[in-house]
């Protein structure tokens, strides 16, 4: 998340997750099922079988909770729309969903989009609640806990009341540390800010883990180490997004590198990646025109399954992701942090100029961390 790429001609990431299967779009957004959610519904159908349920019916409950989250998904992307940010993909796990945003501004924006999620589901829950009420069914709100065998509406609605307060906890990922992140930042600034919240979170989520183990409850103790990995990824993401701001493509590219021309083989391809420390390479047709761009995953692969003397044109990635050297850095990390395999190529007047790769990125970062203490 929080990535973006200022007018790239291709966007790799366009294939989605992996293990994720696309089921539909919304608004264009598309919308991915990760493949480890069938093991929920296996799991629920198995617990609803063995303590004589309904299963079909426990099934459908998982199925319209997975809808809430996709709404409360969608919250975030239409809030996100409002401030010119596009979502990138809606994913659906076994845990929740993300949605993928291109990039997040901070301050008031961060917080509004932050809330929206959940602000959906409050929509939700007083819908079931009115529906209930409507209906007129005994005991709907003291009975209706979603683990009982009660209807369901009674189990939407606290389902939808369940996720409100786990996402309102303050801990990165979920949206209550970004709340938090985006209201001490109108006083202390992003990166500051990003610290105490990432403290905080971390903090309550060693209270998940020790819980969880005393209480040999380990779903509970998984969510704790889930938070605490996300805080720590937050702090790490915002270190490096303060090292290269103010910074351009230009000043982090390489500029000695080898190239390839489409009729290479990859088995000159291959000599290259032996010879050098280059791991991926520009292809340049017969006027020093970007024709694509040869990344090592992608060579590897070609090896394995063609041989050396196929062409690189039959392999290489045709459409690689161009950037100005005056392009921002920080829209360069954003796009290299989800595409951490492919290069982004330096263009000037359809010039070659450079190469930024996420390993020298990486290095330039240290050296900017170094040269500002």
């Amino acid at each position: 998340m929080n990535e973006a790429v200022e007018k790239p001609k291709a966007d790799p990431s366009s294939a989605g997750s992996r293990w994720a299967l696309q089921i539909g779009s919304v608004f264009g957004i598309p919308i991915r099922i990760h493949a480890t959610f069938l093991l929920i519904l296996v799991w629920f159908g198995m617990a609803a079988a063995a303590s004589a349920r309904n299963v079909p019916r426990e099934i459908a409950f998982v199925l319209a909770l997975f809808a809430c989250v996709l709404l409360h998904e969608l919250g975030h992307a239409a809030m996100a729309r409002r401030f010119g940010v596009r979502t990138r993909e809606i994913v659906l796990y076994p845990i929740g969903g993300v949605a993928r945003l291109d990039s997040i501004p901070g301050g008031w924006a961060e917080l509004l989009i932050a809330l929206a999620g959940p602000a959906v589901n409050v929509a939700l829950a007083g819908a079931c609640a009115a529906a209930l009420i409507a209906l007129d069914v005994p005991h709907a709100f003291r009975q209706a806990m979603p683990w009982q065998n009660t209807g369901l509406v009674q189990k939407l609605l606290w389902a939808n009341i369940t996720l409100v307060v786990f996402n309102m906890i303050p801990a990165f990922p979920m949206d209550g540390g970004r709340v938090l992140r985006a209201v001490l930042a109108l006083g202390l600034g992003q990166q500051r800010a990003t610290r105490i919240a990432a403290f905080v979170g971390q903090t309550i989520a060693l209270f998940f883990v020790v819980g969880g183990i005393f209480q040999a409850n380990f779903f509970l103790a998984f969510i704790g180490l889930f938070v605490f990995l996300g805080a720590s990824q937050e702090v790490a993401f915002q270190t490096r997004r303060q090292a290269v701001a103010g910074h351009t493509a230009h000043e982090a590219m390489i500029t000695k590198f080898e190239t390839l021309s489409p009729q290479d083989t990859l088995g000159r391809a291959a000599e290259l990646l032996l010879a050098t420390h280059q791991h991926d390479f520009p292809v340049l047709d017969a006027w020093n025109r970007v024709a694509g761009v040869l990344p090592r995953a992608q060579l590897l692969e070609g090896l394995a399954r063609s041989g050396r003397e196929t062409s690189v044109l039959e392999v290489m990635l045709r459409e690689p992701v161009q950037v100005a050297p005056a392009t921002d850095l920080e829209a360069v990390l954003s796009h290299l942090q989800n595409n951490p395999s492919t290069p982004l190529l330096v263009v000037e007047n359809g010039t070659l100029r450079g190469m930024v790769t996420f390993e020298n990125l990486a290095e330039f970062i240290v050296v900017a961390g170094q040269i500002a203490r």
